[in-house]
């Protein structure tokens, strides 16, 4: 009978019920289950006449509501008429996405840590100030219980402490563990450049690296011939296409390299606008009484500065020679310049070709380059190099520039590039193009699709678009995610409105498509964009900082002691303790010998002649 109502058309004056896609499948299924169980009840309210000829157990018929909820529940094994209305009120209340069972209030939090507030703040100050792991954490709490007013009985498991630390957020762990260039590395957001607004051969990118392979030398006078070495490369990259415009390869970087360099480019391609380098003495020499790249075509330009400069030629760099200006990227930053991505694909793709490639670090070198390092050393003191296994110098670096032409010649997928070769975009010298920002919007929770994302300085990618926080709350909410998964809710019919959920579901911020920045340094909006970036950087390491402050202060006025200061306190060495019983050392031998003193200086030496001339004199008498 139930099988015969439930086959029955619905009337088109009953809607059906609202369903929605959940982010996790089996919270979907587990309320698609229960909404097909109310199905029929929710139906009785709008059409009662529908099923007037159910009946129920006892052969009553089903007249009102309450004895329909009463048919389905005997209809459904397992489902009693209570967990029925129970689950209408919360259809009710919550809609499609309420009939999913509910997450724990205290999830991924500590009953024991809320309870003893002073525990959670010892052990936070030894694990992220003092940087000393879960088990000192979990013994400090066990031996001083009595000083955080913990009783014996409630004390924890060490498995709770370490749950309890490895929930903290992953920049105060980097942070406060690894120190601050990991996490400017790892954690803080950064701006990323459009390339699609500069033309080709304006922008200069330079820089130096040193290959990841061990050759001998045949090139260089500062080495000895046939000793082991690591050439550096010196490059110039062009901004907009990628192209490696010149190159140099040199024992030690200096300015003669870097101009050499530039020289290699300026007579190949001519001259650019603006050469973009860090903030090394080498190029600091070059760039010097260039104009600044953000002066360029300003107004605050000083009238004639070129002139001025070659007349005093003695204290400028080639740059100003040139009336090439320059832009110096942010110091200890290597996210600041593209070229070190290009150095990484140097690395990637020629460097490994050699087998004497070093990887660059000892603990990552592959076992057969270091049993060739040690041959060729013991065939070099022998004399006998021709039975080496490393490449010369000059192999090396004929191969790396043969390979510089090939990889002119390959397909880029990077920024702005379109699948095309450097030399096509190059040789195209597009125009610059810039993308208006996306207006914030505010997603709702549950959309058409989700995806699981990690959180990466601060932001997450997308269908290879870097999406950021839309608001201040964002950034400090994206900012405690670092390094974590969590939910991107988004229309694929409209990428520009997405939102990041937690794993159940939860909203946490509104993001929006990043505005690559211009390169454009006498740009006021470009230098208000960097300005605020710059910002936002300070003052999310600002907050982190006074997080482990608070943390520290907190610890120390509640007694807790660092593993140092505990040590001594429980050996309680006394004052009075002598160490000549068990420290010995050799018997100091005095020698006849004077001690050294400082020579004389000009004067005193004139003064003793004088004495010693006239001592003499008066002998002589």
């Amino acid at each position: 009978m139930a099988q015969l109502a439930l086959a029955l058309p619905i009337p088109h004056a009953v809607a059906a019920p609202q369903r929605v896609l959940l982010p996790d499948p089996r919270d979907q299924a587990v309320a698609e289950s229960r909404l097909a169980v109310l199905s029929p009840i929710l139906m009785y309210r709008a059409d009662p006449e529908r099923f007037a000829q159910l009946q129920l157990k006892d052969g009553s018929p089903v007249r009102s509501f309450s004895r329909m909820v009463v048919y389905v529940a005997e209809t459904n094994p397992g489902v009693s008429d209570r967990t029925l209305r129970n689950w209408l009120q919360r259809y009710r209340q919550g809609g499609f996405a309420a009939l999913a069972d509910k997450v724990r209030s205290d999830k991924q939090e500590s009953r024991f840590f809320k309870a003893y507030p002073k525990a959670a703040w010892l052990a936070a100050y030894l694990f992220l100030e003092c940087r000393q792991s879960a088990t000192v954490a979990y013994e400090a709490i066990v031996r001083d219980a009595a000083m955080i007013d913990v009783p014996r009985r409630e004390l924890p498991s060490y498995e709770t402490v370490r749950a309890f630390l490895r929930s903290a957020p992953p920049s105060l762990v980097t942070y406060a563990r690894e120190g601050r260039k990991a996490y400017q590395d790892r954690m803080s957001p950064y701006l990323k450049r459009g390339f699609t607004d500069a033309y080709a051969n304006q922008v200069y990118v330079g820089d130096q690296m040193i290959h990841d392979v061990e050759a001998w030398n045949d090139c260089f006078a500062e080495a000895e011939w046939g000793d082991p070495i690591r050439i550096r490369l010196d490059a110039m990259l062009d901004y907009r296409s990628r192209l490696f415009v010149g190159a140099t390869f040199c024992w030690e970087g200096s300015s003669r390299s870097i101009a050499a360099t530039m020289r290699r480019a300026i007579a190949k391609y001519g001259p650019p606008e603006i050469w973009y380098v860090d903030n090394g003495l080498p190029y600091k020499k070059c760039a010097k009484g260039a104009l600044p790249g953000y002066l360029m075509e300003s107004p605050l330009a000083p009238q004639g500065w070129r002139k001025a400069e070659i007349e005093s030629i003695e204290a400028t760099g080639f740059l100003a020679r040139l009336g090439i200006a320059t832009q110096h990227c942010l110091p200890f930053h290597p996210q600041a310049k593209c070229i070190e991505r290009a150095f990484k694909t140097v690395h990637e793709r020629f460097d490994k070709c050699w087998p004497t490639y070093t990887s660059g670090s000892p603990f990552t070198r592959p076992d057969a380059t270091s049993e060739a390092m040690m041959c060729h050393r013991k065939l070099l003191k022998k004399g006998q190099l021709s039975k080496s296994g490393h490449p010369p110098a000059s192999a090396v670096i004929s191969a790396c520039l043969a390979w510089m032409e090939e990889y002119a010649d390959t397909p880029h997928d990077g920024e702005g590039m379109d699948g095309g070769t450097p030399r096509q975009v190059f040789e195209a010298n597009l125009n610059p193009r810039q993308k208006p920002a996306p207006e914030p919007a505010v997603l709702a929770l549950l959309m058409a699709e989700h995806e699981r994302r990690n959180v990466r300085e601060c932001a997450i990618t997308l269908q290879k678009r870097r999406y950021i926080p839309a608001d201040q709350d964002g950034w400090a909410t994206l900012h405690g995610l670092n390094e974590m998964e969590v939910l991107v809710a988004y229309d694929p019919a409209d990428l520009d409105e997405v939102a990041a959920l937690d794993l159940d579901g939860h909203f946490l911020a509104s993001l929006k498509r990043e505005e690559l920045v211009r390169f454009a340094p006498g740009d006021p909006q470009t230098q208000e964009q960097i300005a605020e970036s710059m910002a936002q950087r300070r003052h999310l390491e600002k907050a982190t900082r006074d997080t482990l402050t608070t943390i520290s202060l907190v610890a120390r006025s509640n007694g807790a002691q660092s593993p140092l200061e505990s040590l001594a306190s429980r050996l309680q060495l006394p004052a009075d303790t002598t160490l000549s019983d068990v420290v010995t050392t050799r018997p100091r031998k005095f020698t006849a010998i004077e001690a050294p003193t400082a020579p004389p200086t000009p004067a005193e030496a004139a003064r003793i002649f004088l004495r010693r001339s006239q001592d003499d004199g008066r002998s002589n008498e």
